[in-house]
């Protein structure tokens, strides 16, 4: 029987969770903290955040630390310097015997399928491949440029601007945009931006907006933004296959983000349309589990564990609360 302890620690700008399990008993333990992501904050404190989840998973557990294996699934690790920087500082801090780290969306990719694309569309879009033959890759700073959050919010904010100047369709969006953010006219909202008040938080919170204004209203401007972040986004999935000569294979494509949450389901259509013009084959699924899953899966692997359905479901049994992963 599987008795030893991992953890699998899912780390970002927004929030880091950790979970601590064992064997088919689960998920013994859970924490979380703030930003681990050392491009938001500096190194020492994103290490800090990681470590407080971990104590706080560890606390709740009744366990000692270090447990056998960690995988460390963090979005600050994109450069070969950062993998080693942070595998030093966890090593030194003793959470894990063995500590492996993982860029956070091959550990998405890992919690729902073996092999195959991960396309996260949240605040920013990232993606990542794993090959049949386990060969990776991940998006890192390609991904500064995307079709997520901020940039869907922008394109909305823009078909206000539009449709007030004349050079765009009348669009529900514009009454749905003054509501979102209580300006009193688009003139308002105009010189907001132009003094620099509108930041990639703001715009991030306008995205679920377009879903709103398609799926409520049939707004046809909505549709559009909504269908061309869908055409943007498949390229990921069709240039990360044709990289790895993998456009006629049936493989996994993974849909995970709080965009593709949001009303209707315009945006999963267009990115499967896409994705399938130029790879037939692709099956084109929604995320199930949670990305910190992944993590605690590549942990027992680490210890020479095979993965089998029966363990899988006993993390899922176990997981906390939808409200554990929300972002605040």
């Amino acid at each position: 029987m599987l008795t030893d302890l991992v953890l699998g620690v899912d780390g970002g700008k927004s929030k880091t969770v950790c979970l601590i399990a064992r064997g088919e008993e689960g998920v013994i333990g859970a924490g979380r903290a703030g930003s681990s992501d050392k491009y938001d904050v500096p190194l020492e404190q994103a290490l800090d955040a990681v470590e407080k989840a971990v104590r706080a998973a560890a606390d709740q557990a009744g366990v000692s630390l270090p447990v056998r294996a960690g995988c460390f699934g963090l979005a600050g690790a994109d450069w070969p310097e950062d993998f080693e920087q942070l595998e030093r500082g966890l090593i030194a801090r003793r959470l894990a015997e063995r500590v492996l780290v993982k860029n956070d969306m091959h550990i998405a990719l890992h919690a729902n399928a073996e092999y195959g694309v991960v396309i996260s569309a949240g605040t920013h879009a990232a993606a990542a491949i794993r090959t049949p033959d386990g060969r990776e890759w991940h998006a890192g700073w390609f991904a500064v440029e995307g079709p997520g959050g901020v940039t869907a919010g922008h394109r909305a904010l823009w078909a206000v601007f539009r449709a007030c100047d004349g050079r765009g369709p009348q669009t529900v969006l514009t009454d749905l945009v003054l509501a979102a953010t209580g300006a009193s006219d688009v003139l308002e909202l105009l010189r907001a931006h132009s003094e620099g008040r509108i930041d990639d938080p703001y715009l991030a919170r306008l995205a679920p907006l377009l879903f709103q204004a398609h799926y409520r209203y049939g707004d046809q401007v909505a549709a559009e933004i909504i269908m061309e972040l869908g055409k943007d986004m498949a390229r990921w999935a069709t240039g990360l296959l044709a990289r790895f000569n993998l456009l006629g294979a049936e493989v996994p494509v993974v849909l995970t983000g709080g965009l593709f949450k949001g009303e209707g389901t315009l945006l999963r259509e267009a990115v499967s349309l896409w994705i399938h013009a130029r790879a037939p084959k692709a099956i084109i699924q929604s995320a199930q589990r949670e990305s910190v899953i992944g993590a605690v899966l590549y942990a027992y692997e680490m210890l020479g564990y095979a993965v089998g359905p029966s363990l899988v479901e006993a993390l899922e049994r176990t997981l906390p609360g939808a409200d554990f992963f929300r972002t605040a």
